[in-house]
């Protein structure tokens, strides 16, 4: 079942630290099929936790264990660790987990204009959400969040897939898709393509 909020950790790693942070996570952290999952950007760089949440009271049940990374994960880390809470909106292909446990996401996130939002949704449900439907056979789930509380506000999908990068990312980079792009940085995102941003993850482990 879908999490109807997800809480997102992420914690931007020193250089050379890569590899110790990913052992030290994958030692001492809790993970729970239902409730979290850890992905490293493809570089290394990035660590990033998903944490479902039925509820914005589960919050509280999480409190601790924040103030604990924040000294636990210090001599890995090259800055603070950043923390963005989503709320589910809708699917073109729905998770059937709480949080992603493919092989492979990809967060993709759009600031869009709040006066134009609502043409938007009905603007991605026709082009954006219409290649990932036709791509089914690459595409393990993607879903749309939106922002509750974040330091960049907008909207985030998470799109989870287990076959080759290349594969996964062919209809994203043609030149209908370059097109779809253009239209959303001249009419829905704000700043332009410039408030558009994606990054490809790879499950802990891996």
């Amino acid at each position: 079942m879908i999490s109807q909020y997800l809480l997102i950790n992420c914690n931007s790693v020193l250089k050379g630290q890569e590899q110790n942070i990913q052992d030290f996570v994958t030692k001492n952290a809790t993970i729970t099929l239902n409730k979290n999952s850890f992905y490293s950007s493809l570089d290394g760089d990035e660590l990033i936790e998903f944490i479902s949440l039925n509820s914005l009271n589960e919050l509280t049940d999480y409190e601790n264990r924040f103030a604990l990374a924040f000294s636990d994960y210090a001599c890995y880390l090259r800055g603070d660790i950043k923390r963005e809470l989503l709320r589910y909106v809708e699917s073109p292909i729905k998770a059937r987990t709480a949080i992603p446990q493919t092989n492979y996401v990809q967060l993709r996130h759009v600031e869009v204009l709040p006066s134009a939002y609502q043409a938007y949704l009905k603007w991605r449900n026709e082009t954006i959400f219409e290649v990932v439907r036709n791509n089914s056979n690459t595409i393990d789930s993607f879903d749309a969040y939106h922002s509750l509380i974040s330091q960049v506000p907008g909207v985030m999908f998470i799109s989870c897939f287990n076959g080759s990068i290349e594969e996964y990312m062919e209809p994203f980079t043609n030149d209908h898709y370059k097109n779809i792009i253009t239209q959303a940085g001249d009419s829905y995102i704000t700043g332009g393509n410039e408030g558009l941003y994606t990054k490809v993850y790879k499950k802990l482990g891996m």
